[in-house]
């Protein structure tokens, strides 16, 4: 671990852990408790209206070092929150939070209410203070409740807004957010409470489609952030497999959350190339027959069936993408914003139809549990 990721690690510990998996939703979900009490025990059901404000420098000082800092008020109540840099494993995010009630009068974030030495090296609380202006606004409904299952006390949150543009345009948010509230110990175990339940998820057949990308993330490439760029550096080969498909895993992942907001063919080409490639990847560790085994168990996990299974829902996504990409390139080309709208909501309906919100998080699990 480099000293800049000890450092970071460090700022992470002390720090409360939120834990959460996201997912986007496709059409309303009215019916969301009545599909959770199939799963656990719901109560404690309430909703209020969010309105969130984002501040950043001019320069972007805090959202390129992957900081998200905010006002939100719901009703008299308002507090400011800073998240820093975390993980997206396959929809599990994981990052370091801080909250601090505030007068609801309060303009602008007073970062001197945050302990010393939250902020990265090279970012001093006091500078930043003097440069934050607002970036942007996202307001939303939220449904909540709590959710107990598999020994584990869940936050359920849907959220249905937007994200607010100016001129009375808005991008909406229809998404699903459940956080960890008593955690489950160590990463593995976290993961392995998370699939579980998410396979409950495709059991009950909720209509989930993959997230990758905060509201924030997501609001400052609308609004032409530096963020919107691709990098494909960890692709390069690291000579283990299971590291690589994890990259594949990740590239996938960022390109297509890109390419929902941007609807860039070109884009979508790379989201097409680093799928195929994630395929013929998963073949070969198939093939491999790498062992895999659970922290509490000498036997190894039977794992092929499952990456087989995998393997055949990504070949028939994939194939299903190749037969848009034509209508993509000739939307974008035309301009036409009714049709690539009409195009984009077939493309969330495909990915329902395959599931494929399920397969990011399992297979995060898989790698971690494989043999180097």
């Amino acid at each position: 671990m480099s000293a800049e990721s000890s450092q970071e690690a460090d700022r992470q510990e002390r720090l409360p852990l939120e834990e959460e998996i996201k997912f986007g939703v496709v059409g309303p979900l009215d019916d969301l408790p009545e599909r959770f009490k199939a799963l656990g025990a719901v109560s404690n059901e309430h909703s209020r209206r969010l309105e969130n404000i984002y501040f950043d420098t001019a320069d972007n000082a805090l959202f390129e070092r992957g900081i998200g800092l905010r006002l939100r008020r719901n009703g008299t109540q308002c507090e400011m929150t800073l998240k820093l840099k975390g993980e997206n494993i396959g929809g599990l995010h994981s990052r370091g939070e801080l909250n601090v009630p505030v007068d609801n009068e309060l303009q602008v974030p007073d970062l001197s209410r945050f302990p010393a030495g939250v902020l990265p090296e090279g970012l001093e609380l006091a500078q930043i203070q003097q440069k934050l202006r607002p970036i942007c606004h996202i307001d939303f409904e939220r449904r909540s409740f709590d959710f107990r299952a598999l020994n584990c006390q869940f936050e359920v949150d849907y959220d249905q807004g937007g994200i607010l543009l100016g001129e009375g345009l808005s991008h909406p948010i229809n998404e699903l957010e459940v956080e960890l509230k008593d955690s489950a110990g160590s990463l593995e175990d976290t993961m392995r409470v998370f699939t579980a339940l998410i396979t409950g998820f495709a059991e009950q057949d909720m209509p989930l489609v993959l997230e990758p990308f905060s509201k924030m993330h997501r609001a400052a490439v609308l609004l032409g952030g530096e963020r919107n760029y691709l990098d494909l550096r960890p692709l390069e080969a690291a000579g283990d497999l299971g590291a690589y498909i994890r990259s594949l895993l990740l590239a996938f992942e960022n390109l297509y959350g890109l390419f929902l907001i941007k609807h860039d063919p070109l884009v979508f080409g790379c989201v097409i190339a680093a799928l195929k490639m994630l395929i013929k990847s998963l073949k070969m560790l198939r093939r491999s027959g790498r062992a895999a085994f659970t922290s509490e168990s000498r036997d190894p996990l039977p794992y092929r069936d499952d990456l087989k299974v995998i393997i055949s829902i990504l070949k028939s996504f994939a194939l299903r993408l190749d037969r848009l990409q034509k209508a993509v390139c000739d939307c974008a080309l035309s301009a036409n914003a009714e049709a690539m709208d009409a195009l984009m909501s077939n493309l969330r309906r495909m990915e329902r139809h395959y599931r494929i919100f399920v397969i990011p998080l399992k297979l995060r699990m898989l790698l971690s549990l494989l043999v180097s």
